[in-house]
């Protein structure tokens, strides 16, 4: 299976001092024009000419540096007590159900006897849930219920009948865009991960001020790339301050396969770069079909940068072996990488399929309630929380149930074994996602450290955990 390349190119010399200052794309002073960015952090030193209406509504990337006001609705909590014996699905007592969450415990049993290899049993209770979870309505855990009820049929489905996935249309493709859109307006999860894991990479580059000349970035969750826009406009703005041509990026996205929106990512941000005077080039690895060993496909350079980019929740899902960590920790071995940034979306550890339902009903359910929240206080309504819930948790939910792969090593423990080392984000950058996240339309999110990490919080329930290692 062989990779494919998108690219554009400056042909330009480099210059032999670079000295990356420490400048953020989060700058007040910031707009969301690049052009406009980079003539405020730097008056008229930097001549960039921007694309034609660059953040039209068409546009995928431009929805990273939103500022938001400060509203609070109340907050709904849901605590959910899973039995330690779970329930015996053919049972009488639960041919109904009286108390309000028992389904969410039945749900739960379901997938315990899917992972166990009781496939009929499982199907039979999922289905018999179909009455009580007909659709994604009601409170938020319920709405979480259903989006595990209908991924965990799904599952079922190709397992009896497996097939490749249908590529999305581009109408799908647009209601995703638009759900991301919506998604960052409301929510600082988007932003806050996107800023911790650029400014991690930048610190890591940012060596004794000799410019390098490429910098490669491997990114294992690429998207729609938006975390990519705002870090060539970091480069740029860098670059511009410092009075030099900015180096060139080469970015692998390792996905499972190519789709129109992997596409439609690439080549916006290969425009995208362009406009900022970047030689910005992707690069494709597809690993469907033989897993993490299409790994071996990335053009290394020597004695070029490296930055891996990885998300937990994405490994098994990419990886087809039974031991995924092995062939990922091989690869990281080759690399040898500067800096290796951990961005976990999930916040539960996927050690059974039973517990990863479990946990995910109280995630997706604080998730969905936080985005709620926002809406609400905003005056967008429940048709915008609709559409980040079809676009956004309903994919991820499904990569959740798809990605289990039975049980397995905490993911840091890989990353020790591969001789990293967590390490912790200057002030700098804890000050400016705090900054950030007081942005949010709503009160109750968080920013902490933990040990190494750097957490989001929403009423303290954790949403994104970063963390950053290096050898």
């Amino acid at each position: 299976m062989k990779s494919t390349k998108t690219t554009n190119n400056n042909n330009t010399p480099f210059p032999s001092p670079l000295s990356y200052e420490p400048t953020s794309v989060l700058d007040p002073r910031a707009t969301s024009s690049p052009a406009s960015a980079l003539s405020a952090a730097t008056g008229d030193q930097c001549h960039i000419t921007p694309p034609s209406n660059p953040l039209d509504e068409s546009d995928t990337l431009s929805w990273l540096l939103y500022e938001k006001d400060n509203l609070s609705p109340p907050l709904k909590t849901y605590q959910l007590n899973f039995p330690e014996d779970l329930l015996d699905p053919f049972q009488p007592q639960i041919t109904s159900f009286p108390h309000e969450y028992n389904h969410l415990e039945v749900l739960v049993q379901a997938s315990h006897l899917i992972e166990t290899g009781d496939l009929q049993s499982g199907h039979q209770l999922l289905t018999r849930l179909n009455q009580y979870l007909p659709a994604p309505s009601g409170v938020p855990i319920h709405r979480a219920a259903f989006y595990f009820k209908e991924a965990l049929l799904s599952a079922l489905a190709l397992h009896d009948r497996p097939t490749d996935q249908t590529p999305l249309s581009a109408v799908e493709v647009v209601c995703r865009i638009n759900a991301q859109r919506l998604f960052s307006d409301l929510s600082p999860i988007p932003r806050f991960a996107s800023f911790t894991a650029n400014q991690s990479i930048l610190e890591a580059l940012d060596t004794n001020g000799q410019p390098p000349p490429s910098i490669h970035v491997i990114d294992f969750d690429l998207g729609l790339g938006g975390q990519w826009s705002s870090f060539s406009q970091a480069v740029a703005a860098r670059s511009c301050l410092a009075r030099m041509l900015p180096p060139a990026i080469r970015l692998t996205a390792v996905v499972q396969n190519r789709t129109p929106e992997t596409t439609l990512a690439a080549e916006n941000l290969c425009d995208f770069g362009q406009s900022l005077g970047l030689r910005f080039s992707v690069d494709i690895v597809c690993v469907a079909g033989i897993g993490f060993h299409a790994l071996g496909r990335i053009h290394l350079v020597p004695g070029e940068p490296v930055a891996v980019v990885l998300s937990p929740s994405k490994i098994c899902l990419k990886n087809s072996a039974t031991e995924p960590y092995k062939l990922l920790q091989h690869f990281l071995q080759c690399a040898v990488p500067r800096v290796v940034v951990s961005v976990d979306t999930d916040c539960f550890t996927h050690t059974s399929l039973s517990q990863s339902v479990a946990l995910g009903l109280e995630f997706y359910g604080t998730l969905i309630e936080s985005t709620e929240a926002a809406a609400a206080s905003t005056g967008m309504g429940d048709e915008a929380v609709r559409r980040i819930e079809w676009g956004i948790f309903r994919p991820k939910i499904s990569d959740v149930v798809q990605s289990w792969c039975g049980q397995l090593e905490p993911f840091q423990e890989m990353l020790t074994r591969t001789r990293l080392t967590p390490v912790g984000f200057s002030q700098n950058t804890v000050a400016q996602a705090e900054w950030l996240v007081r942005g949010a339309s709503v009160d109750g999110y968080h920013v902490a450290r933990r040990d190494a990490s750097l957490v989001l919080s929403w009423h303290g329930k954790d949403l994104v955990i970063t963390s950053a290692w290096r050898s």
